[in-house]
């Protein structure tokens, strides 16, 4: 259980990958260094599930009717493009960071090299949040002395498998999701997922959207028999997420958790075919949204680093926050049985969308 939650958090935050392969390690850099790695690293991830959160909003061209309203199961899958799964990685581009750091501390006075781990300072394709580094890839972090030339530490950081070294090749997202229709051709949606804890992860989604039928604005009561339906949409999304070390710290301190938080708006136009067994939908979107991850807490690191030879404490060392925002384009088709409904669509974009769910309609 413990191992599936990881999985999903990944996707979430774009973090766990880091927490559960040596998350200490990436602070023995320095600050500085992890925080360009853990931007390249999250990015792709964080801007996956932004487009997850704003896909899946309609299904239909007509809003609901006064007093009418549906409960769906939805379940969705981002895919990322193989050039998002790894990113360029300059042993070099760290070196001149870290040695800009090592020269502003108290340490005696040295010179920093950064090499992969088997000894090449050459870039490199390494994985992201989304991808895989297979075999394993390691940098090497040294001080020597600048006088005597003798290595005053070296430190060796593994760097984080992503969602590739597991088997998943998708962002997944399950959740709840409702209309209702208020009259005047408006439709009123919401979608969530109750706060879940487990182990030491809590997640929590929800969201809100307005459609509007344009054809019932134009048409009135000839829209029920027009064969096309078409309505504009708004939509806006939240994911809250936190995962909590204090089970099991991964180095001394206190309170140490990383929090995320993803918001997600989409605007869409949207035409159906109007028949009453099975029906063709498709929109066009637009989607643009942030997210918010944070490590908070004290971190004190007792073992001999380049960056901590003695005894340091950091406290909230890492923030990063990515916007991103895309057109794309959706197609799908829906199938009524009676009061129920299924229904399947894809969103095309730089991340595509598979979108599928089941549905009652009162």
């Amino acid at each position: 259980m413990r191992s599936a939650f990881c999985i999903v958090f990944v996707c979430l935050c774009g973090w766990m990958g880091i927490a559960q392969n040596g998350f200490a390690d990436i602070l023995a850099a320095g600050i500085e260094a992890a925080n360009k790695y853990s931007n390249d690293y999250t990015r792709p991830a964080a801007e996956a599930f932004t487009f997850n959160l704003g896909s899946g909003w309609y299904d239909d061209g007509h809003a609901l009717k006064p007093g009418k309203f549906t409960i769906q199961i939805k379940a969705q899958g981002t895919f990322a493009p193989d050039e998002k799964k790894s990113f360029l990685l300059s042993p070099q581009a760290y070196e001149q960071i870290i040695q800009d750091s090592y020269d502003a501390s108290n340490n005696p006075p040295g010179d920093i090299s950064v090499t992969f781990g088997d000894g090449s300072n050459l870039p490199r394709l390494v994985a992201t949040a989304l991808g895989q580094n297979d075999p394993d890839q390691q940098l090497v972090i040294s001080s020597r002395d600048a006088t005597t030339g003798l290595i005053i530490q070296e430190d060796r950081i593994t760097l984080a498998q992503g969602l590739g070294s597991t088997g998943l090749d998708i962002v997944p997202s399950v959740f709840l999701q409702g209309g209702i229709g208020l009259g005047a051709g408006l439709e009123l949606k919401a979608r969530f997922i109750p706060k879940i804890q487990t182990d030491e992860v809590e997640t929590g989604l929800y969201g809100a959207g307005l459609q509007w039928e344009l054809t019932q604005l134009i048409l009135g009561e000839q829209a029920e028999s027009f064969p096309v339906a078409g309505s504009v949409l708004v939509g806006y999304s939240r994911l809250d997420a936190t995962y909590d070390f204090e089970d099991g710290l991964v180095v001394d301190g206190s309170d140490q958790r990383i929090e995320s938080k993803a918001n997600s708006f989409s605007f869409a136009a949207i035409a159906s075919t109007n028949f009453k067994v099975f029906n063709l939908y498709g929109g066009l979107n637009y989607v643009t949204g942030t997210t918010q991850t944070d490590l908070l807490g004290t971190y004190t690191f007792r073992s001999s680093t380049v960056f901590f030879p003695v005894a340091a404490t950091v406290e909230d060392p890492l923030s990063i926050s990515t916007d991103v925002s895309g057109a794309l384009g959706t197609i799908g088709a829906k199938l009524t049985l009676g009061a129920f409904n299924l229904n399947a669509d894809f969103t095309f974009g730089e991340y595509s969308t598979a979108s599928a769910s089941l549905f009652l309609r009162i």
